[in-house]
This record gives C-alpha cells, structure tokens and sequence, in this order.
C-alpha cells in the first residue's frame, strides 16, 4: 500500500477513534446527571435504557479494540493485508471498513464456519 494511501487510513482511524472516546465520555456525563425518579414503570424503562447503553458502550469498546489494533498494524506495516492469506484487502473494503483484518473471500470462509458451529 502506498505511503499516501496509509497517511489517509491512519487519519480515519484515528478520527474514529477520537468520536468513539468522546461518545464514552458523554455517555458518562449523561449517567451522572440523569438520577432515576418515578414510578415503577418509570424506573423499568430506565433500567431497560440502561441496559441498551450498557451494551452499546461494550460494542464500542470492542470497536476501539479494533481502531487500536489497525493503528498498530500501520506502524508494524501490515495494515492492509489479510490475517488469514496474507493477500492485500481491496481498498473500497478498506473504505467501507478500516478496521478490516480478513478479505472478502476469508471472511466469508469464517462466517460460514460459524453458521455450521452455531
């Protein structure tokens, strides 16, 4: 991959990573100002709430998992290439999803093997 076109990868990842910290942040913000108060029913839409943001923050830290680990594979020189094959990752998969670590054809060899296993 081309030095230019890992300047661009390395900027969105970092630019991601940046909006996921600060989406982790507001969330904590918004757990401290917001006391739970009202009936029973209220109460259950909060802890149901809660739950939901809960769950989305554990997705997002599983996705900063991934910006971190792409950010490291630019500075080690291999972002770009497939785990599995070692063959380069087309750029518009790249595109659609930086943190990318198997090409289309490992991947769908993965899904597939989990269909089975499930």
């Amino acid at each position: 991959m081309e030095a230019k076109q890992l300047a661009f990868f390395k900027d969105l990842l970092i630019q991601q990573r940046y909006e996921i910290l600060n989406k982790a942040d507001s969330f904590k913000e918004e757990a401290k100002e917001s006391p739970v108060q009202g009936d029973e029913g209220d109460l259950a839409v909060s802890e149901l709430n809660l739950a939901l943001n809960m769950r989305l923050q554990e997705r997002q830290a599983q996705l900063l998992s991934k910006v971190d680990r792409a950010l490291a594979k630019i500075d080690e020189g291999t972002f770009g290439l497939c785990e599995s094959c070692d063959e380069p990752l087309a750029i518009p998969r790249l595109m659609a999803r930086p943190v990318a670590n198997l090409c289309i054809a490992c991947k769908e060899e993965q899904e597939n093997k989990e269909r089975v296993f499930a």
